[in-house]
């Protein structure tokens, strides 16, 4: 996240961080006990041997629950170049206890853009646009907005198929490299039930 604010303890308490010899790649989700949804971009095409899934918090300085992957799906048609189907499923070779840091978020059963409300991403990516300002430690958040695909291909015209595009709430900064794989979560109708309607690929 570019200038984003720190995420509150427990306030995205799906939200994974996969790391690679202990340093954060890519977000992810977690959609049960064993399955963490991310970006199929993160990865080669196998699991790099020193993978671990880490969740439960906020702060990556502090000591926090590590899970190893016992294997990774990516999306049978993702395309490097296209980044179509940039998707990917990690199995961990363990469950994950849930307790209020460790909560699996909502799959949606919603398609309308309409619908959704009080969208958000977070992530521990870059804090500054200059290559120079380390990634946080601590989870940042920001708010999002869906636009329709014809606004988005204005924007985007080489757009490709199976895309959500969001933007940037009036107020907010933006979202960087780091931050992919994360969850693009939002809730509807003022429930304050939260889901994933969107996994951050590039932008």
């Amino acid at each position: 996240i570019t200038a984003g604010r720190y995420a509150k303890a427990g306030e995205f308490p799906w939200h994974v961080s996969i790391q690679s010899n202990g340093k954060h790649i890519c977000g992810g989700t977690m959609i049960s006990a064993l399955w963490i949804l991310t970006a199929a971009h993160c990865f080669a095409e196998e699991v790099p041997p020193d993978l671990t899934v880490v969740v439960g918090g906020i702060d990556l300085n502090l000591p926090l629950e590590e899970h190893k992957p016992d294997s990774l799906i990516l999306h049978e048609n993702f395309d490097r170049m296209s980044m179509q189907h940039d998707i990917a499923l990690i199995l961990l070779s363990s469950p994950i206890e849930f307790s209020n840091e460790k909560i699996p978020i909502c799959l949606p059963f919603i398609y309308d853009i309409n619908t959704w409300q009080h969208c958000w991403v977070a992530g521990w990516g870059t804090r500054s646009a200059a290559v120079a300002v380390p990634a946080s430690r601590v989870l940042q958040k920001v708010r999002m907005k869906l636009i329709s695909r014809e606004q988005c291909l204005e924007r985007i015209p080489q757009l490709v198929e199976n895309v959500l595009c969001a933007e940037l709430e009036k107020g907010e900064r933006g979202i960087c490299q780091v931050d992919s794989g994360g969850p693009l979560v939002c809730s509807y109708w003022n429930t304050m039930k939260w889901f994933q309607v969107g996994v951050v690929s590039w932008g």
